[in-house]
């Protein structure tokens, strides 16, 4: 049996397969790069309870955000050992290959990533052939969910659009001027603060304010991550993550903009990338 985890910040699908059926779950996410051991053996132990027998997996393929060398995967590896203790083969991954494998197998294309964070890259042969840094919610991660909610609550608070708006925005989300200072400044999780304010702008979407900041973030993805890299034209783009899912439309908008052509957006890449081991891997 072999398990995969596509793991974000704020939730982690999970898969297990025999190599013919596939059952998926999911839990709460986490950063491998600034969670530590401890709140990442608690997350991955509560959420394979009672969907996994952990004695039963002896290869696991792990995708995550920082998962590209160094300390974040070899702390992920530890993790998964000591709860899967019969695993024989512990694989970590990018999140950005994941993306890859998930939207074009074995093809290549330009893959994406928008979700509370940003990312993307030229895929080649299963791989991250090149990209351009993301660089997080406070350098870059335009177009995702934390920058999103960044440029909503300085437009809000910094008299760009109407009073009205705020209201209608502190009503809604039951927040204030100062629980967002504290969401932003005090929280552990400040992009997933800022991520969560976005379900807010998707309901009133048909106000042209809120598509112009959605419009507008996809527009520098576009012009900071998709138009820099090195690629063949020829090359497709694909994305993956709610954000993109979410403002499907929005983004093909942006797409056109800028020339190009999206050929696919998936909200949860989990299914295609156990497709992809199944297909892959010899049994």
């Amino acid at each position: 049996m072999f398990l995969i985890a596509d793991c974000g910040a704020t939730k982690c699908d999970w898969a297990v397969s025999d190599g013919n059926n596939v059952n998926t779950f999911s839990g709460n996410g986490f950063n491998p790069i600034n969670a530590t051991e401890e709140v990442m053996e608690a997350v991955v132990g509560q959420t394979i309870m009672g969907n996994v027998d952990p004695g039963t997996i002896d290869e696991i393929h792990f995708y995550g955000a920082g998962c590209i060398g160094g300390d974040a995967s070899e702390r992920v590896r530890r993790v998964l050992a000591k709860v899967f203790h019969a695993a024989q083969e512990i694989n970590t991954y990018s999140d950005l290959v994941g993306a890859g494998r998930a939207l074009f197998k074995t093809d290549n294309g330009i893959a994406a990533i928008l979700g509370t964070g940003c990312n993307s890259g030229v895929y080649v042969d299963g791989e991250i052939a090149e990209h351009i840094p993301p660089m997080g919610y406070i350098l870059g991660d335009e177009g995702s969910g934390a920058s999103i909610g960044k440029r909503l609550v300085n437009a809000i608070y910094k008299h760009e659009i109407q009073d009205s708006y705020r209201q209608m925005f502190e009503r809604e989300c039951m927040l204030s001027y100062d629980d967002v200072i504290y969401g932003v400044y005090r929280n552990d999780s400040p992009a997933q603060f800022l991520a969560s304010l976005v379900p807010f702008i998707h309901d009133h979407i048909s106000d042209n304010i809120f598509r112009n900041i959605v419009l507008t973030e996809f527009d520098l993805f576009f012009n900071r991550n998709i138009i820099r890299l090195n690629r063949p034209k020829n090359f497709t783009i694909g994305f993956v993550g709610g954000i993109a899912y979410n403002f499907a439309e929005i983004l093909k908008d942006a797409a056109r903009f800028h020339g190009l052509s999206i050929y696919s957006i998936l909200q949860r890449p989990i299914q295609r990338l156990a497709e992809y081991h199944n297909e892959t891997k010899k049994f």
